[in-house]
């Protein structure tokens, strides 16, 4: 009876010490494969075709990426839908690290310009903030404007004939935002790419015009367009002369370009803590520096922290905009 007892003790032994083997297996594997990540291909998805600044600004950074992993980073372009093709891609694909995001401002922009999106802004976790670009208000050097406050002047002066040319929707919240604290009306002409949209301001098609320093810094410096105000928190090294939106007296009126990464919101914390650990060491390499400095950017290192908090404070904030201009929703 004693041997028959001790042999089924040992059997329900055996089945325990099966059953936690396998639990601690599951357990285990996650962590193996955060503490050996990368061991694979790493993917980066840019909302916009090839050539543009963001991609630049992505392939600049899987280069260097690539370097310090060891293994390949891979930039695919999927431009479509405002962007949200390639956000949408991200927000579903696997939490593992292997896929990531490099956006500029759309990714907080398209949740409140469209009726309908197909990812919910929660799905993405921020990793970390690549580069910043001030916007500079530019106009054509006929147009007799060379302070903020003549633009307000001049477009209540000129109301029906005062055009401002837009690239995007970053371009044209960042006019409806001047045009909500300035309390001025002017018309929005909308055209496809920032180098059509600058050129309409040199031509003299249109007067003024709302972006990031990137798109225009070279029409600046050769004199084909002239820059009123920077709207960052300082001067651009780029634009040493020209006084910033607070130096001008609108100090509300703080307009930036970003790039930022994000991966899948499940991604483990360590992943995503890695991650941010080696873009903000490659955004600081020397010749990463000057070549964002080159197009009027420069690099910025936030924790995982505080460029989450930047995000969500983003999203509230064109949102405001978006429903205080009464911009209307794309179907």
């Amino acid at each position: 009876m004693r041997g028959k007892t001790e042999a089924m003790f040992d059997a329900a032994a055996l089945r325990i010490i099966a059953v936690a083997a396998v639990v601690l297996a599951a357990a285990t594997t996650p962590l193996r494969a955060i503490a050996e990540y990368p061991d694979r291909p790493v993917k980066i998805l840019v909302p916009y075709q090839a050539g543009g600044v963001t991609d630049f600004v992505a392939r600049l950074v899987a280069q260097k990426l690539a370097e310090e992993f060891k293994q390949p980073v891979i930039v695919e372009n999927r431009p479509g839908a405002g962007g949200m093709i390639a956000v949408t891609a991200v927000a579903r694909a696997a939490p593992d690290g292997y896929t990531i995001l490099v956006d500029a401002p759309g990714v907080v922009l398209n949740p409140s310009l469209y009726r309908k999106i197909s990812y919910d802004p929660k799905d993405l976790q921020p990793v970390a903030q690549l580069m910043t670009s001030p916007f500079v208000i530019v106009a054509n050097p006929n147009v007799p404007i060379r302070s903020v406050t003549e633009i307000a002047e001049y477009a209540r002066k000129n109301a029906s004939k005062f055009n401002v040319a837009t690239a995007g929707n970053s371009t044209l919240l960042a006019g409806e935002m001047f045009r909500l604290i300035a309390n001025v009306e002017f018309t929005f002409v909308p055209y496809n790419g920032a180098a059509p949209a600058s050129m309409s301001v040199v031509s003299g098609d249109t007067q003024l015009m709302f972006s990031d320093l990137t798109s225009f810094g070279q029409h600046i410096t050769s004199g084909q367009l002239r820059a009123i105000a920077v709207a960052g928190e300082r001067r651009s090294p780029m634009l040493p002369d020209v006084p910033t939106t607070r130096e001008a007296g609108m100090p509300e009126y703080v307009v930036t370009s970003w790039f930022g990464a994000f991966v899948p919101a499940a991604t483990p914390p360590d992943i995503v803590r890695r991650l941010n650990a080696a873009i903000n060491r490659v955004v600081m390499l020397p010749d990463v520096v000057a070549r964002l400095a080159a197009l009027g950017a420069e690099p910025v290192t936030l924790s995982v922290e505080a460029f989450s908090q930047f995000y969500r404070d983003e999203l509230v904030r064109w949102k405001d905009v978006v429903s205080r201009a009464k911009v209307p929703l794309i179907d």
